[in-house]
């Protein structure tokens, strides 16, 4: 299931399971319990801003990510 920040209807279905994917990876790497949090939302957002603006590399989207949470890759 996707994220609910990746539900505005704006990505077509491959375009979220590709961002889903990402996310939860990124969520599982910081240990993140499953659920609505603030930090989970910030990786979410990140995601969706990374692929507003035409990333579709999942390495770069996973890099956006991690930056805004100050991991490194």
């Amino acid at each position: 299931m996707a994220y609910s920040l990746f539900q505005a209807g704006e990505f077509d279905a491959a375009t979220i399971s590709m961002m889903t994917v990402i996310f939860e990876e990124v969520c599982a790497e910081m240990r993140l319990s499953p659920g609505e949090d603030k930090l989970r939302d910030l990786i979410a957002f990140e995601i969706k801003i990374c692929v507003q603006n035409g990333q579709r590399d999942v390495r770069h989207i996973r890099n956006c990510a991690r930056k805004a949470l100050q991991l490194s890759s």
